[in-house]
């Protein structure tokens, strides 16, 4: 290694970029090699026959990974440009090179042994099984070896020269981060996965309802002016600008005590103004109740949830629609909920302490969905979730935008917020500091410091 290297890259910002970027891509892995090791338990353990469907949804997952980020082993530019700077590091890039031949050729060899497994069940068990717990352990040394010999040694060895390379190679191949193509075909696979993974294992059994064109897409629903509140003496929110328009997903960003949840409940009615105004569809809401509010379809989703965790989860849907208690439509829309959420219809008469977080979450987005809102108001949906779940919720928000609802999304978890975001705003201590589109915030380097960790 020279002096110029040894200099310039350990500084390299676009190779710190990259790095964090594969780590990112390793992360989406390690969670379907858990998920394969579950179910392997469960399928031994308890004795449950292998869902063929969602096994080969995971062997699509993994073989399309490879796939696309890697294209052909001779074409993974990074092993490539990390041979040329170090030559003793050929024996293990060729081994890691050939494993990923090898794992296409498993990958074929378990799709046959679950397909045998299946006709064959119980008897097919135990060659399916071994199959698996080779297969995860090869993958998980595999990607071990990347991230403990592999990064490190590129890290301190590649230029910024270097990692621009890589980074063009990755743009051809259409990279899962770099590419947003096929970020929707991994999403697509991840989110038929959680929906197939049973409820016990950590997944939710969702069904998303077709998508519609959003009403009057585009006009401002609602605008608050000049807004100021207060806890007794303490004014905690100061002048507060902010619109939505209709069909938007608007993520509002900020630290713990920032005035985020204070200012969903003063849309909602729950907290008084000192001034300004809040203007929706066209009326002044200061002379109106928080009751009427809901009315009028402004619904608001709590954080913590907070359902009656001793009322049945029927219950708890039917209050949703309390504003409509003439309404003959109301089972109707019990109905469409189920279809939903199918684990509330399996849950229906339980408790809603019964049951675990994510479906409190669920339970807790019907029972504001039986309000039929106009303005859904979610404050910090992903609070203490499983990151399995957190990334199914907010999927569901991406649906609801698409079934034509508006969405303010208040959420610590910046990164899926902007993320997922037309517009955004970020918040500290009480103030609008920043505002635009998701994609703006997200490479502002103010966000990325304070909220991104980066």
């Amino acid at each position: 290694m020279t002096q110029e290297q040894n200099q310039v890259a350990p500084n390299s910002l676009r190779g710190e970029q990259v790095i964090r970027t594969i780590v990112r891509e390793h992360q989406g892995l390690w969670r379907i090699i858990d998920l394969m090791d579950l179910l392997e338990q469960d399928m031994n353990i308890n004795a449950n026959p292998p869902d063929e469907l969602l096994f080969n949804t995971i062997f699509d997952y993994i073989q399309h990974f490879s796939n696309r980020v890697h294209s052909q082993p001779t074409e993974i530019r990074l092993y490539a440009v990390l041979r040329e700077k170090s030559p003793e590091s050929g024996p293990l890039l060729d081994k890691l090179e050939k494993g990923y031949v090898i794992g296409h050729e498993k990958l074929l060899e378990l799709r046959q042994l679950l397909k045998e497994c299946m006709a064959n069940w119980p008897n097919g068990r135990e060659s399916f099984g071994h199959g698996l717990s080779r297969f995860s352990a090869a993958l998980r040394k595999h990607i071990k070896k990347e991230e403990g010999v592999v990064l490190p040694r590129a890290r301190s060895l590649l230029t910024d020269e270097d990692w621009n390379k890589i980074v063009a190679a990755r743009d051809q191949q259409d990279d899962p981060l770099f590419g947003d193509r096929v970020k929707e075909e991994f999403r697509d696979l991840r989110l038929k996965i959680i929906s197939l993974t049973p409820e016990r294992l950590g997944g939710l059994g969702l069904v998303h309802t077709e998508r519609v064109t959003a009403h009057k897409k585009g006009q401002e629903l609602l605008s608050i002016k000049d807004l100021v509140t207060s806890y007794g003496q303490i004014e905690v929110l100061h002048n507060i600008d902010i619109t939505i328009n209709s069909g938007e997903i608007v993520s509002l960003v900020g630290a713990n005590g920032a005035g985020k949840s204070t200012l969903l409940m003063t849309i909602s009615g729950l907290q008084p103004t000192n001034k300004g105004q809040i203007i929706f569809d066209g009326e002044d809401l200061s002379k109106i109740s928080a009751d009427k509010r809901v009315s009028k379809g402004i619904v608001q989703v709590p954080e913590g949830r907070q359902v009656f965790k001793d009322m049945t989860v029927y219950d708890n849907l039917l209050l949703g629609a309390y504003t409509r208690s003439k309404d003959p439509s109301i089972q109707d829309d019990i109905e469409k909920i189920y279809s939903k959420f199918p684990i509330l219809r399996q849950k229906r008469y339980n408790l809603a302490g019964e049951l675990s977080g994510g479906q409190q979450q669920m339970l807790a987005m019907g029972r504001a969905l039986m309000a039929r809102p106009r303005l859904l108001l979610l404050d910090e949906p992903s609070m203490g979730l499983a990151p399995l779940i957190i990334e199914e919720i907010f999927e569901i928000v991406r649906e609801l935008k698409d079934e034509g609802m508006t969405i303010f999304l208040v959420e610590q978890n910046a990164s899926q917020a902007l993320a997922l975001a037309d517009r955004g705003y970020v918040l500290e201590t009480g103030v609008v500091v920043l505002q635009g589109t998701g994609r703006e915030l997200l490479s502002n380097e103010k966000v990325r410091e304070a909220y991104l960790g980066m």
